[in-house]
């Protein structure tokens, strides 16, 4: 009797041991949840409208539509909707694009290696599916997968109605980055490992320096395009602009457009 006392209490031992286990399970998976939730909602991916930011300058307008690389699909139609309602008011569009201006291919690949070189990793290393009705590249990052939402990759300009009559092109191609950090900074040297590691495929080779990375992200990739967006949009002869330009670029847009003239206010 007193062994079998022993086995059973044993046993409510180890199913009270079991039961708080699993409830610690459950509470640790609805917490690690809750946490991705909130951090993916932070990243703005999630948002359903785009919040615009409104300027003026006398007689002059300026409205910045601050774009993302990732959202739904509906945050992209609410853009759209707006850029064609805005062009129709005589908005001119200055957006973002750094796409290479090169002569051939094999000189878009060299920068190809040395962007990866800088950059650290692959080149357009995201995983993306095509879905059978509808062309858009669908981004499944577990990250958001797990919210059960569908994140699209940002569609080309011409999905939003962009005018290209008229649209400028306000930013530095990535070329012209990579000679000017070279300029700066020395040229960005290819080992072998480069040179023989195809651009679609995992990249394992010593990349730059940080110090190196870091600079070209500060200094390159965010001033030097704010910089030269505040340039054209101060220089420009256009009354009414739209700038589609990334989230991240807005306070240093500002920041070097008011340098440039502190008239620029903002309206509510």
């Amino acid at each position: 009797m007193i062994i079998v006392k022993g086995i059973t209490s044993l046993q409510i031992y180890f199913s009270i041991s079991m039961r708080y286990y699993f409830v610690l399970i459950i509470f640790s998976l609805l917490f690690f949840s809750c946490a991705e939730s909130l951090m993916v909602q932070s990243t703005g991916v999630l948002q359903n409208a785009s919040r615009t930011h409104h300027l003026k300058n006398g007689e002059r307008e300026l409205i910045y539509i601050p774009m993302r690389h990732l959202g739904k699909r509906n945050y992209y139609d609410y853009i759209q909707r707006m850029v064609d309602s805005l062009q129709n008011q005589g908005f001119v569009v200055f957006y973002e694009s750094i796409a290479y201006q090169v002569d051939s291919a094999q000189q878009r690949d060299v920068y190809d290696r040395k962007f990866r070189k800088l950059v650290g990793h692959v080149i357009g290393s995201t995983k993306v599916y095509e879905k059978t009705s509808d062309t858009t590249k669908v981004l499944m990052a577990p990250l958001y997968k797990n919210l059960g939402s569908r994140i699209i990759q940002q569609p080309q300009y011409s999905f939003f109605k962009v005018d290209y009559n008229t649209a400028v092109i306000a930013d530095i191609p990535k070329n012209e980055l990579l000679d000017e950090f070279e300029y700066s900074y020395g040229d960005i040297i290819l080992d072998s490992c480069d040179w023989k590691t195809p651009l679609n495929e995992p990249y394992t080779c010593k990349p730059i320096k940080a110090k190196f990375r870091n600079i070209f992200d500060q200094e390159f990739i965010m001033k030097k395009r704010e910089q030269n967006l505040a340039a054209l949009v101060a220089d420009a002869s256009q009354k009414k602009i739209l700038i589609m330009f990334g989230a991240a670029h807005y306070k240093g847009f500002l920041k070097y457009l008011k340098e440039r003239n502190p008239d620029w206010i903002n309206v509510k």
